[in-house]
């Protein structure tokens, strides 16, 4: 990971955190103009590759075990269905595919499958994201190595 020169330092950074917060939004704005057009906007399309079966509590997620949602565990998608999806989302205008998984943690067998997906969506020129639940630092490589763009 890249870490800005401007702020190496618990000093540095506690001067960032500080901040004023309309001071830090402008900084920020103006960074995000130098890589990006401030008139566009990334589509993203997002998928469940393996839905229900999850049984952490996280208030955040419709799939938590907090959540009586009444859907069905499903196993982890298989590639060519990912293959069809990212095709569709990719003619719909998307340029980045996210994929979640409902569970708690994943396997390394898993681990492998989810990264065979990330090639294809890379194969189709588009960014990868995921969200898997907790990883191992070795899982964490992996899917760096992988190529994955955002987690």
């Amino acid at each position: 990971m890249k870490v800005n020169p401007q702020y190496n330092s618990k000093e540095k950074l506690l001067a960032l955190y500080n901040k004023p917060l309309l001071e830090l939004i402008y900084e920020a704005a103006t960074i995000h103009r130098e890589y990006h057009n401030p008139r566009e906007v990334q589509m993203s399309s997002l998928i469940s590759i393996k839905t229900g079966g999850c049984s952490e509590d996280c208030g955040y997620c419709p799939q938590s075990a907090r959540y009586d949602t009444s859907v069905d565990n499903e196993p982890l998608m298989q590639i060519d269905d990912v293959i069809i999806a990212a095709k569709k989302a990719k003619d719909a205008g998307a340029t980045r595919f996210c994929m979640g998984a409902a569970w708690r943690r994943p396997s390394n067998k898993n681990i492998d499958r989810v990264i065979k997906m990330i090639d294809v969506v890379h194969n189709l020129g588009m960014e990868s994201c995921v969200t898997l639940g907790m990883l191992s630092e070795d899982q964490a490589n992996r899917l760096s190595k992988s190529g994955l763009n955002y987690y």
